[in-house]
């Protein structure tokens, strides 16, 4: 499974996030769990608010996502969400989330409103390439191998996902 959703909030609501982000104290190096190299990354919601003011912004986000078309994929029901922040000098590991737990999906989108096709940073979800736009969110199944693609911009990419429910198809 892998949708791509475009146009789901303004520019403005990205930056405010990121500035909001980029403000937090909160940044830490545990992921990626039992993988080297770590990147900065900011937990948001961990079945509770962890981040207050960024968890009711990362909400309003995704009721955008959902009102978007995402309401064909998942319920606005987030069990965990988090901003991951990396650049030219960190090079992703592919890797599978939620490897036992088919109940759960991932919405990953950028919070960079300036990020260009020449910065690199596509999403390579197993054999298919998508590249990351701002203002577009990308739905997939994380028991599917992926990674960001190298950044080649000395931009920090801060990458917003949700860990959401799966929508259960009606018979």
């Amino acid at each position: 499974m892998l949708q791509v959703l475009n146009n789901c909030c303004s520019k403005t609501y990205l930056d405010m996030m990121k500035h909001t982000a980029m403000s937090s104290s909160s940044w830490n190096l545990k992921y990626p769990i039992n993988l080297e190299p770590k990147h900065l990354k900011l937990d948001i919601i961990e079945n509770d608010p962890l981040e207050p003011i960024l968890a009711g912004m990362a909400m309003g986000l995704l009721i955008q996502i959902y009102d978007n078309g995402g309401k064909e994929f998942f319920l606005p029901e987030v069990s965990y969400c988090s901003i991951s922040m990396k650049d030219k000098h960190r090079t992703d590991n592919r890797h599978i989330d939620h490897e036992h737990d088919t109940d759960y999906i991932k919405i990953l989108g950028l919070l960079n409103s300036d990020w260009g096709p020449n910065d690199g940073g596509l999403f390579l979800h197993g054999d298919e390439v998508i590249p990351m736009v701002p203002t577009h969110f990308v739905i997939f199944d994380p028991r599917v191998s992926h990674c960001a693609s190298e950044i080649t911009t000395n931009k920090k990419r801060l990458g917003l996902d949700f860990t959401v429910r799966k929508k259960t198809p009606t018979p």
